[in-house]
């Protein structure tokens, strides 16, 4: 009973490194290295925040630059109003399009090319050209802005 206590606990603790070498051994995309993340995970694993980060990285996201861009925001946001509590202009009006989507949000799907779909040419002599669907875009052709996380904006300069 004790070793299998053992083994659980080891395996619940290095899950984010375990999760990322399956996704990325089945062709998944992780956020940073492999080696990276297995790292990390045996310095700060013991923290359950760290762990949680690990394991949101481990699954594709990055959960840190969407908290810093959010955080910032409103961190920019208090930092310039005055002592009233009202500002001259609303916390949005400071935000900027980002420059890698022109504040869509969205950009075009490197795999398709933006088409969402294409034609596989016909297999053999009889062969019919088969319809294929982006896997990376789900046919849409556009995919979320990873700079901007889908919002299409990113916080202004700090005035």
């Amino acid at each position: 009973m004790r070793l299998f206590n053992g083994l659980s606990f080891w395996l619940l603790y290095f899950a984010p490194a375990l999760i990322a070498w399956y996704r990325v051994r089945h062709g998944g995309a992780i956020v940073g290295r492999l080696g990276g993340i297995a790292v990390i995970n045996a310095l700060i694993g013991w923290t359950v925040i760290g762990w949680f980060l690990l394991l949101a990285n481990a699954f594709g996201l990055n959960p840190v630059a969407w908290f810093v861009l959010r955080f910032g925001q409103h961190l920019v946001s208090s930092a310039t109003a005055p002592t009233g509590g009202q500002t001259d202009l609303p916390a949005t009006s400071r935000d900027v399009a980002c420059g890698q989507c022109g504040g869509s949000g969205s950009i075009m799907c490197s795999t398709c090319g933006g088409r969402g779909s294409w034609y596989n040419p016909p297999s053999g002599e009889r062969g019919v050209a088969q319809l294929q669907t982006c896997p990376a875009c789900t046919s849409s052709g556009r995919l979320r802005c990873p700079y901007c996380g889908g919002s299409g904006r990113l916080a202004g300069p700090i005035v």
